[in-house]
């Protein structure tokens, strides 16, 4: 399954009315650590499935900054999941493939305006280790950004 550049803009206008059309109310979200927990285990998914990987160090180690990163917002949290990597790894395409749905998935569900801006911020740069990969690996980069989201065309 891939995800193409219509797909990829319109999960993120999705992300982006959900939140814009938030009331005063609280929503029914689950708190914001059982949210981010699961982005947490895809990174180091995307760091186990990027070992080895020729050509693929500065992404590997631009996930490692991930995972930190959402280690250290886990723990102010009061959340202490450190997460597992994956003793099997998928496909590094594969794994950042689902973690760009995880990301968009993710922002409707968190509380915290802040938490949500980070998430953005690491759902782009999952989006560019993507399309690098792609790139990489002679295919096209961005090839359809709304598949799933949009009917085919007959």
């Amino acid at each position: 399954m891939t995800l193409r550049r219509r797909e990829f803009l319109g999960a993120l206008a999705a992300g982006a009315l959900l939140f814009g059309c938030a009331g005063d109310e609280d929503p029914a979200v689950a708190p914001d650590a059982d949210v981010l927990a699961p982005l947490l285990a895809g990174e180091q998914a995307a760091v186990a499935a990027l070992a080895g990987l020729a050509g693929a160090t500065a992404i590997r180690d631009q996930d490692r900054r991930h995972a930190a990163r959402l280690r250290t917002v886990l723990a102010g949290l009061g959340d202490r999941r450190a997460g597992a990597p994956a003793s099997d790894p998928e496909p590094a395409g594969q794994r950042k493939q689902q973690n760009v749905y995880d990301y968009v998935a993710a922002l409707p569900r968190l509380a915290d305006p802040d938490l949500r801006v980070m998430v953005m911020e690491l759902l782009a740069s999952e989006a560019e280790h993507l399309a690098a990969l792609r790139l990489a690996t002679g295919e096209d980069p961005v090839p359809d950004a709304f598949a799933g989201f949009t009917p085919p065309l007959t």
